[in-house]
């Protein structure tokens, strides 16, 4: 095997150990350095890798991750608050939840609740 193929199947490896972390962790502070550990590279390497290699920054898979954990939460548990919502994806605050949210799906957590309750 070439080891260019080596180097780069160890890096989708490690980058996959870190998005199996984000994944499991989403509530927690997910900071550069404490990724960039697990996935054992600088967190300067890490994030060059990272984007590389998912097309995204690493804040920006994080952001998405957490919208669309907070939008299955809204269709699936419609008695859960919006509020417990941002908590339980990791939000540090109601505005932040609510900035992002709508950034992303281009309406409030609320119209997007409301509008996959009456397809319902």
């Amino acid at each position: 095997m070439n080891p260019g193929t080596q180097s780069r199947k160890e890096y989708i490896f490690r980058i996959n150990r870190v998005v199996d972390y984000i994944d499991k962790n989403l509530d927690s502070d997910l900071n550069l350095e404490l990724l960039s550990d697990i996935a054992g590279f600088s967190p300067y390497h890490f994030h060059r890798i990272f984007s590389a290699l998912s097309g995204e920054t690493l804040n920006g898979y994080i952001r998405r991750i957490r919208a669309e954990k907070a939008a299955r939460f809204l269709v699936q548990y419609p008695e859960m608050s919006i509020s417990e919502i941002s908590d339980r994806c990791g939000y540090s605050s109601m505005p932040v939840f609510c900035r992002t949210f709508k950034a992303i799906f281009n309406q409030s957590a609320q119209d997007f609740r409301d509008l996959h309750e009456s397809k319902l």
